[in-house]
């Protein structure tokens, strides 16, 4: 649970990443490398048999870029995703060894002080 609170707050430290695929501005995460978007989906216009063959042949090509920026951003959002993640563990990790063998280290002194405590002088 902790590796998922930290996520969240290690996104935003690490869109200034060079790993990173994508930009997070205000808020927006956007891909870098996908191009423009498709834009909206082209309109039907089905008033007569060259308006109908013309839409749909935009819709075709809007369909093709649409799936190819598609794509494009999701790969871009996983490795985002990913170099995330993979330094939150290292983070974490980092953290709770430190914790871990500054209480082994405590633990240790204290059986030092407890010895010499029973110690006669």
């Amino acid at each position: 649970m902790l590796t998922r609170i930290l996520a969240a707050g290690a996104f935003v430290a690490l869109t200034a990443v060079t790993a990173q695929a994508g930009t997070l501005q205000n808020g927006t995460w956007t891909p870098s490398s996908c191009g423009a978007e498709p834009g909206p989906t082209p309109e039907m216009n089905g008033k007569t048999a060259d308006s109908y063959k013309k839409s749909a042949t935009a819709f075709q090509t809007w369909q093709d870029a649409a799936k190819h920026y598609i794509e494009c951003a999701t790969g871009e959002a996983k490795a985002d995703q990913n170099a995330i993640v993979g330094a939150t563990n290292k983070w974490v990790t980092s953290i709770n060894q430190g914790s871990e063998q500054f209480i082994n280290q405590a633990n240790a002194a204290m059986e030092v002080l407890k010895k010499k405590a029973g110690q006669p002088h």
